[in-house]
């Protein structure tokens, strides 16, 4: 304590100096809390789970060319016929045919389901097969799988993220609650179970998907001659970097079905980053890393640069101390200690300020300024952002101290006192 008073004593002596470093200080720290809470909030987005998975799954590059050989097949016939042969290689663990349903592919179909005739929920249709989720690896119960679900159009699947959004409406929503189609009064839409929460693409929300599953008879009656895709998991024992090489040569030609040919098995984590590029992603990481690095590097110089300087001018006070008996520890420890106390008097306001900006940011417009990622905003995240402020303006302010303040007290005392 007598150590804080002693400081705050210096402080207040030089007030018109501390001045400037107080203001500086207050405006560094909501800089530094705004690129803390990028930075954050963008590794987060990148290393958090998905809620599937894509590794050891491969999509198959089909093509058609010349003509049927067999007029009576329809192209969801030919379809049918390269999934079953694909299900029947031993080095495949599970396949799914599907149409605009995808992951990361940019293809997509939307319907909307309604509750008690008046809540509403647009959701993105996945038409698929019963193996798609054992593909993905999604989250499901036990008890009620997707592979399981009843075929038709009024039996679904709902993401996590549907059921939540009707929850919060109607609370006493469960899996009996009867839903429908939104503009048929007619039907009633059973639900068969929950797919656990995931996203739609590493910097998505969490996906308000609506599942359906498809049936052979169902294929060919409602798709026809529309083009599907097929996906399938690898299993991990048989994956490796030669299998796309492989799967070409070995297992691809006995997919072939009439005029429809197996033309490559594309790993899915390749589609993935082609799919951020695309979709613009990459280029909005890049950018946002570029300008947190570019301003936090301005900060660390400036800041250091300015306690540098504050530290040379006082090597007559420190000649002066070290000549009065105080030790070169001592001396140390007192200047970083007033100027962590300077930093200490700025932060609850700036954190005040801080603070602020991220809940107005939030309640009023969703902008790029900090609403860039999918991060809820809460306590935590203003809180991990505040600390990482505080800890790395605290370096620099020590950084900024140490190097002139060693090689002041390298100066005799008689000969730094009498240049002053």
């Amino acid at each position: 304590m007598k150590f804080i008073l002693h400081n705050l004593h210096m402080i207040w002596a030089r007030l018109s100096n501390n001045g400037w470093v107080l203001a500086e200080l207050f405006l560094v720290f909501i800089v530094m809390w705004f690129l803390c809470d990028s930075l954050g909030c963008m590794k987060y987005t990148f290393y958090r789970p998905l809620g599937y998975n894509i590794d050891h799954v491969y999509r198959l590059t089909m093509i058609q060319g010349g003509e049927n050989r067999d007029t009576t097949l329809l192209n969801a016939d030919k379809f049918l016929n390269i999934l079953k042969k694909l299900e029947l290689e031993p080095t495949v663990e599970a396949a799914s045919l599907s149409y605009w349903s995808l992951p990361m592919s940019g293809a997509n179909s939307y319907n909307t389901l309604t509750v008690q005739d008046t809540i509403e929920r647009n959701g993105r249709m996945i038409y698929a097969t019963g193996g798609y989720t054992r593909v993905f690896r999604m989250q499901e119960n036990s008890g009620r799988v997707f592979a399981s679900l009843p075929i038709g159009i009024n039996n679904v699947m709902l993401s996590q993220a549907v059921v939540d959004y009707f929850k919060k409406r109607v609370p006493e929503f469960s899996l009996n609650t009867p839903l429908a189609w939104r503009g048929d009064t007619v039907n009633t839409v059973t639900q068969g179970g929950i797919v656990g929460s995931f996203r739609d693409y590493r910097y998505g929300n969490d996906a308000y998907w609506i599942f359906m599953r498809l049936g052979e008879q169902f294929i060919r009656e409602e798709f026809g001659d529309q083009w599907a895709q097929i996906v399938f998991r690898v299993k991990p024992a048989a994956d490796g970097p030669d299998y796309r090489e492989q799967f070409l040569r070995e297992i691809a030609p006995r997919l072939d079905t009439d005029n429809i040919f197996v033309a490559d098995a594309e790993p899915y984590t390749q589609m993935q980053a082609q799919f951020e590029v695309l979709y613009g992603d990459t280029d909005k990481v890049n950018s946002q890393a570029i300008v947190v690095l570019f301003l936090l590097g301005n900060v660390f110089l400036g800041l250091i640069g300015t306690f540098w300087v504050r530290t040379r001018r006082r090597r007559s006070e420190i000649a002066l101390r070290l000549a009065m008996g105080s030790t070169k520890r001592q001396i140390f420890f007192l200047l970083v200690g007033e100027g962590l106390l300077l930093l200490a008097l700025v932060t609850l306001p700036a954190m005040v300020v801080c603070y602020n900006v991220g809940v107005g940011e939030f309640t009023i417009g969703r902008t790029a300024l900090i609403a860039t990622w999918p991060v809820e905003w809460s306590i935590i995240r203003f809180l991990l952002g505040s600390i990482g402020a505080w800890l790395l303006i605290a370096l620099m302010v020590m950084m900024g101290i140490w190097y002139p303040a060693r090689q002041a007290m390298k100066v005799e005392p008689a000969e730094a006192l009498h240049e002053d």
